[in-house]
């Protein structure tokens, strides 16, 4: 069969959909899975795994809107900023302390991601881009952070509106791995997190907004082995 007759009649796409706490290793699972995804396709391009993710919404954002707490975290120049006070109404996101909250896990400092109007729009405009793919025939790995039940309930509305394939795959980690690699995270690089979203994202995470049909361990599998349990799982169900 020709490429231009596979793309006239693509396979049904598959959406991975991989939910996890801060620094549970949901990038590096992703980034994996999509190597070995790929591997597996061989030649054939029409079989790709586009790998998309919750944290798309910040290259989107210009970094003035960027909250005074994250580019201190950065080392970055604060006087650039819009946001002129911490929680003034005016970056893009904040993070919240939470210390006082209900959770599995206690403890402080436990801080809350918190997204602004602009910012839940992208979010939103984000996951519609999503099923727009998926409709178009694309398969994704998508690397979320579902930590409030709205946008779980969103997501899930548009992924199952399309005729994609949706495997839901959980990343656990026990907060004591998640807090050492939280503060290894604070070295002025994007990739820093301000100490305690990785305590209450654990407890927000995985809450009963979603079920899973997959969980893994990075604490307690390599990530190699993780993927393996993916890959079954797909191939069991002649996804891939």
């Amino acid at each position: 069969m020709s490429i231009a007759a596979r793309n006239e009649n693509p396979p049904v796409p598959v959406a991975i959909l991989v939910n996890g706490p801060s620094s549970s290793g949901k990038s590096t699972l992703c980034l994996a899975l999509q190597e070995r995804l790929t591997a597996l396709s061989g030649i054939d391009s029409t079989a790709v795994f586009a790998r998309v993710a919750f944290d798309d919404f910040l290259l989107m954002m210009h970094d003035t809107l960027y909250p005074i707490s994250f580019v201190t975290l950065q080392g970055g120049d604060v006087t650039r900023l819009v946001s002129q006070a911490p929680h003034d109404g005016r970056a893009g996101w904040e993070y919240i302390d939470e210390s006082h909250k209900k959770g599995k896990n206690g403890g402080a400092p436990r801080v809350r991601l918190s997204l602004n109007a602009g910012s839940r729009r992208l979010l939103s405009g984000i996951h519609k881009s999503w099923s727009g793919h998926l409709e178009l025939g694309t398969s994704l790995i998508i690397d979320h952070f579902l930590q409030d039940v709205d946008w779980c309930e969103e997501l899930l509305e548009l992924l199952q509106a399309t005729d994609a394939h949706i495997l839901k795959v959980g990343v656990h980690c026990s907060v004591t791995e998640m807090e050492r690699r939280e503060a290894s995270r604070a070295d002025g690089g994007v990739e820093g997190r301000p100490l305690g979203l990785a305590r209450r994202s654990d407890e927000l995470c995985h809450g009963d907004h979603l079920h899973y049909d997959i969980s893994v361990w990075s604490d307690q599998q390599t990530t190699a082995e993780a993927v393996n349990i993916i890959v079954k799982a797909l191939e069991k169900k002649n996804w891939i």
